[in-house]
């Protein structure tokens, strides 16, 4: 192996490293208070507008930068898909970074920072597993004005580059919390503390509820289930100035604690029938825009 690629190789194992790949992506990072960047990798005599763009950037944060002829780009591609834990594209355009796994916030640090701001959308993400529906979660989210994100902890690790480039760049750019799944009544908590009004998002409630408030559905409800929470269409909700919503997992939706402990739960309404629940990035899609609409028309 070349010694140059040997020695980027042994700087991403040593340093437990990420690896994010295309101007898009590595831009983001490059410009986010989020990201921690080691080294970013150049196609040698890359003169396109994106690299001189990442060229400046990492200058002027002074990140170093190592170029790699077409052969040593080939082999580093090689090198490291061959390792199992990355796969690193065609598609990268000659642009790549090597960038510490994230450290997301706790959840107080999260509402902390955002305390200053008049208005504040918080997404929870409950039970989205796949990587890119991730990422195209976190971009729907971040286009529509979402403020941050809760996730459930887990150990991202290599999925973290994924998440990236799903969400072309934006998932550094926004603030992420995580939170322990044993204890979601400290969340839930903390929100209530802070004046949150909470939504719960379930995109599994059928048309018609029963009188009591209460609505059956395989996979979501157990027929004894009842809950307090006033139940509406997503049409006739106004999101609160606070606002905290929840959307689950297409398999398990939103687990009991959260739905209990619910201001309103929101149902997603279908123009036809469709006995299947939308995927969660398309709710997620779906509240983020509805809250913008809202805010746009408070102007």
């Amino acid at each position: 192996m070349n010694n140059k690629i040997e020695s980027i190789i042994n700087q991403i194992n040593s340093s437990d490293a990420i690896i994010s790949e295309g101007a898009i992506s590595v831009l983001s990072a490059l410009f986010s208070d989020n990201s921690q960047i080691f080294k970013v990798l150049l196609k040698q005599n890359a003169d396109s507008r994106n690299a001189q763009k990442v060229l400046t950037a990492a200058k002027t944060k002074n990140i170093a930068v190592e170029f790699l002829s077409p052969d040593e780009l080939r082999e580093f591609e090689e090198s490291i898909n061959n390792t199992g834990l990355y796969t690193v594209g065609k598609t990268h355009g000659g642009i790549i970074a090597i960038t510490a796994k994230r450290k997301f916030l706790s959840p107080d640090k999260l509402i902390s920072e955002l305390k200053s701001s008049e208005h504040i959308a918080v997404a929870i993400i409950e039970g989205i597993e796949d990587p890119y529906n991730l990422g195209y979660a976190a971009r729907a989210l971040y286009t529509q004005g979402t403020d941050a994100l809760i996730l459930p902890e887990r150990d991202f690790g290599f999925s973290e580059s994924i998440i990236e480039k799903a969400s072309t760049g934006t998932f550094s750019k926004m603030p992420v919390a995580d939170f322990n799944m044993d204890d979601k009544t400290g969340l839930i908590n903390l929100l209530k503390s802070e004046n949150f009004k909470i939504y719960c998002i379930d995109k599994k409630i059928p048309a018609s509820i029963n009188e009591s408030g209460s609505f059956h559905e395989s996979g979501s409800f157990h027929e004894s289930s009842s809950f307090h929470a006033r139940i509406s269409d997503i049409f006739d909700v106004r999101f609160a100035d606070r606002t905290v919503f929840i959307i689950g997992g297409e398999k398990r939706g939103i687990s009991k604690d959260f739905l209990s402990n619910a201001d309103e739960i929101v149902r997603i309404p279908y123009a036809k029938k469709f006995p299947h629940s939308l995927a969660a990035q398309t709710a997620a899609t779906i509240v983020g825009y509805e809250i913008h609409r809202q805010r746009k028309g408070d102007c």
